[in-house]
């Protein structure tokens, strides 16, 4: 099992982030060409929200399952394999990373519509997949 300590933390830092993003729902590229500094936040703000969903996704891993993994993409296809996601889940949690990934080491070159339709429309996976981590650790 793992400990709820920790999980309880970080998704308490998860929900944060997430309540923080809503605020700026129903934003537009040109919001953001505005503003600069908006960028920064919703670019930080999803990186937070990714990193953490993996952070807690691999402290479940490697506490219930005492499986190793290299890559993100890992993680899911363990979380797939004991019946923790649906390979739908597995589908979106890569993208995820994929983000995670652009958002790390090719910011510059950020296409702002991506950022627009995570924060207009994709909130809700992250949802879901705290959802998902509440169940499983009855939370």
């Amino acid at each position: 099992m793992p400990d709820l300590e920790i999980i309880e933390n970080r998704l308490s830092s998860f929900i944060e982030d997430l309540q923080n993003l809503k605020k700026h729902q129903n934003i537009t590229i040109e919001d953001i060409k505005a503003d600069k500094d908006l960028l920064w936040i919703l670019e930080r703000g999803i990186y937070l929200l990714i990193q953490n969903l993996f952070d807690i996704f691999a402290h479940i891993v490697s506490a219930d399952f005492n499986e190793k993994w290299d890559y993100y993409s890992d993680i899911s296809d363990i979380l797939v394999k004991h019946n923790i996601i649906t390979r739908e889940d597995k589908i979106v949690l890569n993208q995820m990373a994929g983000f995670r990934n652009r958002l790390s080491h090719e910011y510059v070159s950020l296409d702002t519509n991506i950022l627009v339709d995570i924060i207009n429309y994709r909130l809700s996976d992250f949802s879901k997949f705290l959802s998902i981590i509440k169940s499983y650790c009855n939370i």
